[in-house]
């Protein structure tokens, strides 16, 4: 099975931002982390791909989910199959 393409648009005081992170560490999932607060050409990224200013921000192949708790039953099934 291929590796899932995973990007996430966080910020560093973003409980839920911070609690996908713990997730993908603990099954040893590589992901693209882009921190809006010490980049703000990530937030103009965003802004571009999204059109909203959400984080986290959760790319799976390109296919975007907004929050990690709301959306964590898809993205688990995605991600750990």
């Amino acid at each position: 099975m291929n590796k899932p393409k995973v990007e996430v648009y966080t910020t560093p005081t973003c409980e839920d931002c911070r609690n996908f992170k713990k997730f993908l560490k603990e099954h040893d999932i590589p992901y693209t982390d882009y921190n809006i607060a010490d980049e703000p050409k990530y937030a103009d990224q965003l802004r571009d791909r999204s059109g909203k200013n959400l984080v986290p921000t959760i790319y799976i192949n390109g296919q975007a989910y907004f929050g990690f708790v709301f959306n964590r039953p898809e993205i688990e099934r995605l991600l750990l199959g």
